[in-house]
C-alpha cells in the first residue's frame, strides 16, 4: 500500500548524479541556506540545541548517533552525510542525518544510524515542519541533493509516517508500507484508571493468577535500574537470555556484532542533563533468577522499549513473565509522569491490546542511476516478498518453522 505517490524527486532523474556543493531554497518570506557535514562533532552544539525542540525522538538524536558511530560504525563503513538548513537568521531548521553506504557497487543514501534505530528521520524545528507543503519539501529535496556526494539510490528505512500530527516529508519522496506494525500507548490516567480502561476485568484477573503462579514459585519483584552495579548486573543477564532466545529462534544474534553490546551499554548510561534522554533497564526476578529484563529509553516524557529478554527456564516462562514485566514498567511510566510507551515493532497479542496507537512505518527506495534502478528492483522484491510471508499467518508459520531450523538465520 503506497503512503504517498512514488513521484518524487528521489526517483528521477538516472543521469543527474549529485555533486558537492551548496545550494539555496527560496521559500516565501525566508530563505533556508543548507551546509553539508561529513563528521558528527562540527554539527554538534546545533544538533543538540534543535533536538530539544525539535520534532523528533530519540533515534535521531545526537547522543544517540554519536554512541552509535562510536561502537558500531566500522571505519569505511559509511560516511556520514549531514545536512543542516539555516533560515536567513543563521537559525537552524533542520538537521538530515545522513549517510552513504556501500552495497557493492551501489552507494545507497541512507540515514545515519538507521540500522539500528527503531524510527527514523530528520529533525525539524514545529514552526518550520507545519509550513513545509509537499511542493515545498520536493524542491528543498532537490537542493539537498546538490550538496550531497554522489550516489545511486535513496534508501530511506522504517521512517514514522506522521510526526507529531504532520506528514513525515521525507515519505513524500515515495514511501510503501513497512511489513511490521508498530504500537504506542498514550499514558492519559493514573496508572489504576489506565489499567481498567485498557484491560477487561477477565483480563486482569488472569493477570494476577499469572503472578500468584511466580510469587509460588518464588519471591517475585520488580526493579528498575538506572546506575550503578545493578544496573551493569541486569543488562549483562538480560544479553546473555536475548541471546539464548535468538539461537530458539534460529535468528541473528546482532548482540554479538562487532560493538553492538557497547553500543546498549552505553544507550543504558545515558542521563536526561548530559544526553537530552535518560536509559534505564526494569527487570522481573523470582527468587534469584531474573525472569525477564527490558532495556527502555525515556525522551521527551515518552518512553521507548528498545531489548527485551527472557529466561530459558521453561517453568519460569510459562506464566508469561515479559508481559508482567511490560505491565510494571508501564506502571513505572505512570508513577514518573510520562505522556507515553512505545512498545516499538512486532506483533504481540498484548501490545495490541494495551496500545491506543498502532501504525507501520514507512520504506523509501528510489533510484537515481541505472545501477540505483537495477538494485531497487531485486531490494524492493525481497521488501514485497516480506511483507507478504508477515501478513499471511500460514506463511508466517512455516517460515519461522525453518528459522529455527537454520534457515534464513
Amino acid at each position: 500500500m503506497d503512503i504517498t505517490d512514488a513521484g518524487g524527486i528521489a526517483g528521477k532523474p538516472f543521469t543527474d548524479l549529485a555533486q558537492p556543493g551548496s545550494a539555496t531554497v527560496a521559500r516565501p518570506q525566508q530563505e533556508i541556506s543548507l551546509e553539508f557535514f561529513d563528521e558528527l562533532e562540527p554539527v554538534c552544539h546545533d544538533w543538540q540545541a534543535l533536538e530539544v525542540d525539535a520534532v523528533c525522538t530519540p533515534f535521531h538524536g545526537y547522543a544517540w548517533t554519536h554512541a552509535w558511530r562510536t561502537h558500531v560504525e566500522a571505519a569505511g563503513q559509511a560516511r556520514a552525510a549531514i545536512v543542516v538548513g539555516r533560515d536567513d537568521k543563521g537559525i537552524v531548521q533542520m538537521i538530515l542525518p545522513l549517510a552513504l553506504r556501500k552495497h557493492g557497487p551501489v552507494t545507497a543514501l541512507e540515514w545515519l544510524a538507521g540500522q539500528h534505530a527503531t524510527y527514523t528521520g530528520g529533525l525539524f524545528r514545529p514552526s518550520f515542519l507545519n509550513q513545509l507543503s509537499k511542493t515545498d519539501f520536493l524542491d528543498l529535496w532537490s537542493r539537498v541533493v546538490e550538496v550531497l556526494p554522489p550516489f545511486d539510490i535513496v534508501q530511506f528505512l522504517a521512517q514514522m509516517p506522521m510526526i507529531d500530527g504532520e506528514v513525515n516529508p521525507t515519505t513524500h519522496l515515495g514511501a510503501k508500507e513497512n511489513a511490521s506494525p508498530y504500537f504506542c500507548i498514550t499514558i492519559d490516567a493514573e496508572w489504576e484508571d489506565l489499567h481498567r480502561q485498557r484491560r477487561s476485568k477477565s483480563t486482569r484477573r488472569s493477570e494476577r493468577r499469572r503472578e500468584r503462579q511466580l510469587n509460588e514459585i518464588g519471591p517475585m519483584k520488580f526493579e528498575t535500574h538506572y546506575d550503578g552495579p545493578a544496573l551493569a548486573q541486569a543488562t549483562e543477564v538480560m544479553f546473555k537470555q536475548r541471546s539464548a532466545r535468538f539461537g530458539e529462534q534460529g535468528i541473528h544474534d546482532f548482540l554479538s556484532d562487532p560493538g553492538m553490546a557497547d553500543f546498549y551499554r552505553a544507550l543504558t548510561k545515558m542521563t536526561p542533563r548530559i544526553h537530552g534522554m535518560e536509559g534505564f533497564v526494569s527487570s522481573l526476578s523470582v527468587g534469584d533468577t531474573m525472569a525477564a529484563g527490558l532495556l527502555n529509553l525515556i525522551h521527551k516524557n515518552k518512553n521507548y522499549a528498545l531489548v527485551s529478554s527472557m529466561t530459558t527456564d521453561e517453568v519460569l516462562r510459562k506464566p508469561s513473565p515479559g508481559e508482567i514485566l511490560m505491565r510494571h514498567t508501564l506502571e513505572h511510566c505512570c508513577d514518573k509522569g510520562l505522556d507515553a510507551y512505545d512498545c516499538g515493532g512486532g506483533y504481540d497479542i498484548y501490545k495490541d491490546s494495551w496500545s491506543d496507537i498502532k501504525f507501520r512505518t514507512a520504506d523509501t527506495v528510489a533510484p537515481r542511476t541505472l545501477l540505483g534502478s537495477a538494485y531497487a528492483g531485486s531490494f524492493n522484491g525481497f521488501l514485497a516478498a516480506k511483507s507478504h510471508i508477515k501478513q499471511s499467518p500460514a506463511l508466517w508459520k512455516a517460515f519461522k518453522s525453518l528459522r529455527k531450523l537454520g534457515f534464513w538465520s
